[in-house]
């Protein structure tokens, strides 16, 4: 494994290429202005396969739909929110403190024709399919994660307590409506599911968010009111 330590990358931009970044680990590194798997193209997306990252910085980076298999990112500052979009994941590892991160099923948000989102969808589809376990965050402190569906609620491996599954179906009972969910987005959160397409969304109450207690409370209440899965 090619190791980098405190050393920083800046603009990078990995386009069209299908390039494959292997076997590489990056201990307190940053990276500024920097995208991997710029494409519209699910046949010339990059994968980054068997890669660490260990208490990084981020600025003004993007990741594109890139395939991510036997990652870790252990600790990570991203300087406001980073987005991934229309990536696909398969043992992929976030813990430690972790600040703001986004993934989004959406490919390139303005420039994408519904062609080439559903060719993704279908390419991405066709990856879960295979994929024994897509994403761990049981063990990771977030400020923010907003998980936007793409990827199948099943293959997250979570911590139950404070990361759980809602489904449309669940949603749709409306029993929520009901429930004292001030302090919290859970309320947005749920209608968001309701207008969109995805049939199961897991909601996250990040640790080290300054609302947390409220949206740990109100994950409970979901619970309770039989919204929530149970665990």
């Amino acid at each position: 494994m090619l190791e980098f330590k405190k050393q920083s990358f800046r603009r990078f931009y990995d386009q069209d290429s299908a390039a494959i970044f292997s076997n590489l680990e990056f201990d307190q590194c940053d990276f500024q202005s920097s995208a991997i798997s710029i494409t519209l193209d699910p046949k010339r997306r990059s994968t980054i396969r068997n890669v660490r990252l260990i208490n990084c910085e981020l600025r003004g980076c993007t990741l594109w739909p890139a395939v991510l298999q036997g990652v870790t990112i252990d600790g990570l500052k991203t300087n406001g929110l980073f987005q991934a979009w229309g990536a696909v994941f398969q043992q992929v590892v976030l813990k430690g403190k972790i600040e703001r991160v986004m993934l989004s099923p959406v490919v390139a948000p303005g420039q994408a024709t519904p062609e080439q989102q559903r060719a993704f969808d279908a390419a991405n589809e066709e990856f879960y399919a295979t994929v024994d376990w897509a994403l761990d965050i049981s063990q990771a402190e977030f400020v923010e994660c907003d998980l936007r569906g793409g990827i199948p609620a099943r293959l997250i491996r979570r911590d139950p307590e404070t990361q759980v599954i809602i489904t449309r179906a669940r949603a749709l009972n409306g029993a929520w409506r009901k429930l004292d969910l001030t302090g919290t987005h859970w309320g947005v959160s749920l209608e968001n599911l309701l207008k969109g397409g995805e049939q199961e969304k897991v909601f996250v109450a990040p640790k080290r968010a300054k609302e947390y207690k409220a949206l740990l409370r109100g994950l409970q209440l979901l619970r309770e009111a039989g919204v929530a899965e149970p665990s």
